[in-house]
């Protein structure tokens, strides 16, 4: 996937964000998940406290129960729906890690080319360099 501590040559930490991607993040959705499955076990025993057997008054739903059959779905669709999104995040931080990395690596390059090219004038007009100065990059 790449090399995620090349951001350190810049002063990046990338493994932040792969760690959050990678362990906290599935964390996190998995949280979501639990919670849909919750939500609709909880919608379920409701709407089964709303249906009457059969030996009280025909048997069936009450009127009230599709009604919290539907909010249940909601409910739990939302959450799934959020759960998806951490989903993503957790990609998008991996994306994320993995363009900093490559672009960390061309920017460093870049650095230490303008660095041996750098010059000045004295007051003249003529070229003066400026002594390459080694910087822990």
């Amino acid at each position: 996937m790449g090399n995620y501590l090349s951001g350190q040559l810049l002063g990046a930490r990338l493994e932040e964000l792969v760690r959050a991607a990678n362990a906290e993040m599935p964390v996190v959705q998995a949280a979501f998940y639990r919670v849909q499955g919750k939500v609709q076990y909880a919608a379920d025993n409701v709407l089964a406290a709303f249906t009457r057997p059969a030996d009280f008054d025909g048997g069936g739903g009450d009127k009230h129960a599709d009604v919290i059959s539907q909010m249940g779905d909601i409910i739990a669709g939302c959450v799934k729906e959020a759960g998806h999104n951490v989903e993503l995040t957790a990609e998008a931080l991996r994306l994320a890690a993995q363009e900093y990395a490559r672009t960390d690596q061309a920017a460093r390059a870049e650095l230490q080319k303008l660095m041996n090219n750098d010059y000045t004038q004295d007051g003249s007009g003529n070229r003066v360099d400026i002594p390459n100065i080694k910087l822990a990059l």
